[in-house]
This record gives structure tokens, sequence and C-alpha cells, in this order.
């Protein structure tokens, strides 16, 4: 494949930042989605994959997150939560998002 090829395929190719939260506590997970798709079909797409499809744990899409749960943690850690993490199952992950952006 040449590297003109290679730079059009990374072009129909966006990266969405997902972010989930649940009693105070947030965590990020990321995905890829076909960006030939106008941008509100990107981020329903990216919101289907939090469920069952391919989300990763960086930015990069590099660290493939392959748990039935996304692990979330508090922002501000108190004793009464420190070294805590909240679970969420990733079949109802979906009614747990707050923010999706494109980022790539």
């Amino acid at each position: 494949m040449s590297s003109s090829q290679q730079n059009s395929l990374s072009k129909t190719i966006k990266k969405v930042m997902i972010v989930v939260q649940d009693h105070g506590a947030t965590g990020t997970v990321y995905t890829k989605i076909d960006g030939q798709l106008p941008s509100k079909d990107i981020l329903i797409e990216a919101m289907k994959e939090v469920e069952d499809g391919l989300i990763y744990a960086d930015e990069k899409c590099t660290e493939l997150i392959d748990d039935e749960y996304i692990e979330i943690f508090h922002r501000r850690t108190t004793k009464k939560y420190e070294g805590f993490v909240f679970l969420i199952p990733r079949s109802f992950a979906y009614e747990y998002i707050v923010s999706l952006k494109i980022i790539k």
C-alpha cells in the first residue's frame, strides 16, 4: 500500500472520545469510526461501540478494552473512595455517556 493510500485511509477513520460518568466517578474510552459518515452519525456509531464494539483505553487506540466492564474512578480521591474502582457494565454503558467528541 502506498503512502498516499495509507494517508487517505487514515483520514477516513475518525477517533471519538467518550466520557462515561456515574456518582461522581468518571472514565474516558476511545473508539474508531468510519470518517465518511456525517459527524452526527459518527457520534451515534461511537455510542453503539461502547456497548458491543471495539473500545480503547488510550487516545491512540492501541490499548483494547475487551472486558465486560468499563472502569471509572472518582475525580477527587477521598479516604472513603481511595483505591476504589467503579465498574460500569458495557451492556448499560449507553446510559452513562455524558460526552462525546470527535478528536481526529
